[in-house]
This record gives C-alpha cells, structure tokens and sequence, in this order.
C-alpha cells in the first residue's frame, strides 16, 4: 500500500514539474525563439539556376516555390510568425555601365537609403523599407550589391526594426557575401621530395 501512495506522489510531482517546464517555455516570445533559433540554425546555401549565383539562408526560413518568382534570377526565403517577417532574398539586376559609386548614388536613391558604404566589389545599403512607393511601418532592409560584367547581384534581408540586435548572424552573412560558392580545396598526396644522395 505504502509503494502505490510513493508511486502515485512521484507521478503527480512528476506532472506538476513538466507541467511547470512547458509553462515556462511558452513565455519564450517569438523575438525570443526567433533569436535562439537563429543562433543555433544550420545554413543552407541556394545556388540559383539562371545565374548561377549563391546565398545562404536559415534552416528554418522557408524557400518560396518557384512557380511564385516574378523573375528570373530571383530566390526567396522567409520566416512568418504570429505576424512577424524576415525575408531573406536574391536577386539579380541589369547594370547599364554605371561605377560602383554611380550605382550606390542610383541605388541609395532609389531605395530611399538611410546609410550607405561601398568597398571595391561593391556598396552596401540600408534604410527602411518601401514596396510600391509606400513605406512599411516598423521595417527595415539590408542589401549588399556585387557587381559582375554587366550585373548587380544582389542580397537583401528585410526585417522588422525590433529584431535588428538579434539579426547579428544574418548581417554578418550579407557582409561577407561571395557571389559564387566558395572553393573547395582538395589535398593530394605530394610525391617525397626527399633529395638523392650524391651516391645514387
């Protein structure tokens, strides 16, 4: 009798502690949950078809179907939760023999941008963000532009002003960005270079 009243305690106590647990854990707000899951998500690279460009996205955005793609070239990935966006984008854009700081003047203009830096590939923009000449309360974009022969590559993430400190990772991915996949380096076996003796 005395084991089935032990069993029967250490059951509800058992309840009541997970009971607790998912209690807490569902006070993570989803800036929260966004940021710990950007923090430890794997990165998946998309290598687009048309212009054979690539960008690296978060494991837990979600790619945009193809048949959804106003262009060529354009490549689409978004977390959606509880009204909350992030959009991570590539696109690609004609450029008619402008410089890199005729481009960034063209661009930052364009794109109403707030804050603008060029470096010798190519310039990064920043300021908040417009769709069809209105702007959208509360965000904010991210572009770098890469230009090749006749071509802006472009990377852009779209976000709300509230998330900018957790976007850290993303920033630094658009920063550093390499149009094309970086090399992979493949080690052979080197032969012995160990010199004849002069007795050979």
């Amino acid at each position: 009798m005395r084991k089935t009243i032990f069993v029967f305690i250490a059951l509800v106590a058992a309840g009541v502690c997970i009971g607790l647990v998912r209690s807490c854990g569902s006070d993570e707000t989803v800036r929260e949950r966004f940021a710990r899951q950007l923090t430890y998500a794997q990165m998946f690279e998309h290598q687009d078809q048309d212009f054979g460009y690539t960008l690296r996205y978060p494991s837990f955005f979600t790619a945009q179907p193809d048949s959804l793609q106003e262009e060529a070239g354009r490549a689409r990935f978004v977390f959606n939760d509880e009204g909350v966006t992030v959009v991570v984008e590539g696109h690609v854009v004609r450029n008619n023999g402008l410089s890199l700081q005729e481009g960034m003047d063209s661009f930052a203009k364009l794109m109403h941008a707030t804050e603008s830096k060029l470096d010798k590939d190519g310039f990064t923009l920043s300021g908040p963000q417009y769709e069809e000449g209105s702007r959208i309360s509360d965000y904010s974009y991210y572009s770098r532009f890469v230009a090749n022969q006749k071509l802006w590559f472009v990377y852009t993430m779209v976000y709300p002003n509230d998330y900018k400190d957790v976007l850290g990772r993303m920033f630094k991915e658009i920063d550093e960005w390499q149009v094309w996949e970086r090399p992979k380096l493949e080690f052979k076996q080197a032969t012995s270079q160990t010199p004849r003796s002069v007795s050979e």
